[in-house]
């Protein structure tokens, strides 16, 4: 009877054990349903359009759908990236990104920093300052000689996205120990907002956005690109002729120190995420990343392909953080101090 009993036991021991494992492999099979991808920006800038593109072409590898939605609002996006924070960290609610959202933790009470995510970088492209074609005649400022010389800057705007790079290299532009360019600055949640509001006269004068997101316009002659954001000088290909666009030390070679600032664009997803998942996540971006197609992509978007992940996308990131944090602070530009957020000074 002890005997029956003792096998008995043994069977529900064994089939509670078989049940555990079972129930384990089926926690850890991904993806199992759908995934939601958050852009915490609006339409039609970079990191909506490098979003998309890497979401559907993520989507064939995955064998599931990804259903991209752009959240917006407040600083550097943070409404949308605090959606994707708060939600279970199990792979299926990503975070489409570029380098903006580094600036969070300083420029908002949310502590979490790069540190907390990992990354997913597909590419980026170079940043230009761009003007509207007509304040650039009504004013006479179509070269950068001519707005370096131009005496009524104050009354100027210039656009680009809530804090991060573009509002970063603006900053610069402006402050009194560097470009002294009196700008004033017109704040919007993602590039897209911005660069129709300069192309439209309505709010702006200027756009500081990659090359890109404003390739269509300098191809329709409604902007005109003043500066490469960066040490050299840059040609633009992507026009009927080649515009040959100077770098922007040439008329404010302070700045130099804080240069290059590279933009970047992918997505990211907490790094309390199971192993697993984001191996499954890095093997399809990999794979994506290698489709024919995205070759053509990033070439209409005059971008440079970077396709990391792991500890070289974190790496990326960190230096992107720490250059962007630390510059905003320097300039009186954020609410908390890099330091207290943990983030290292280049």
């Amino acid at each position: 009877m002890k005997m029956s009993k003792s096998i008995a036991l043994l069977v529900i021991m064994l089939l509670a054990v078989t049940a555990v494992f079972a129930t384990g492999a089926k926690e850890i099979a991904y993806p199992e349903r759908d995934i939601s991808a958050i852009v915490p920006f609006g339409q039609g800038g970079g990191t909506d359009v490098w979003g998309r593109k890497v979401m559907e072409a993520m989507a064939k590898e995955l064998g599931v759908a990804i259903t991209v939605t752009n959240v917006t609002g407040g600083s550097a996006g943070s409404i949308g990236i605090s959606q994707v924070w708060t939600s279970p960290h199990d792979g299926y609610v990503l975070a489409a990104t570029s380098e903006t959202p580094l600036t969070i933790p300083v420029t908002t009470p949310i502590t979490q920093t790069s540190k907390d995510w990992d990354y997913f970088i597909a590419a980026g492209s170079p940043g230009l300052l761009c003007v509207n074609a007509k304040v650039a005649a009504a004013r006479g400022i179509d070269t950068l000689d001519k707005l370096a010389a131009y005496g009524k800057k104050s009354e100027l705007k210039i656009a680009g996205t809530t804090g991060g790079l573009w509002f970063a290299l603006a900053s610069l532009v402006s402050d009194k120990n560097y470009g002294n360019w009196p700008f004033t600055w017109v704040s919007y949640g993602g590039s897209g907002p911005p660069i129709l509001a300069t192309v439209g006269g309505i709010d702006a004068d200027l756009v500081v956005a990659s090359a890109g997101e404003v390739k269509d316009y300098i191809r329709s002659g409604q902007l005109i690109p003043l500066a490469h954001m960066d040490t050299a000088a840059y040609t633009f290909t992507a026009a009927a002729a080649p515009i040959a666009i100077p770098a922007i030390t040439k008329a404010i070679p302070g700045i130099a120190k804080y240069l290059p600032l590279q933009q970047w664009l992918g997505f990211k997803v907490p790094a309390d995420t199971p192993a697993d998942v984001k191996a499954k996540l890095a093997s399809a971006f990999k794979a994506a990343m290698a489709q024919p197609d995205m070759t053509q992509f990033a070439k209409d978007q005059i971008a440079v392909i970077f396709n990391k992940s792991g500890a070289e996308a974190k790496a990326m990131a960190q230096k992107s953080e720490s250059n962007l944090c630390w510059i905003l602070f320097d300039l009186g530009k954020t609410t908390y101090s890099p330091a207290e957020r943990g983030i290292a000074k280049p």
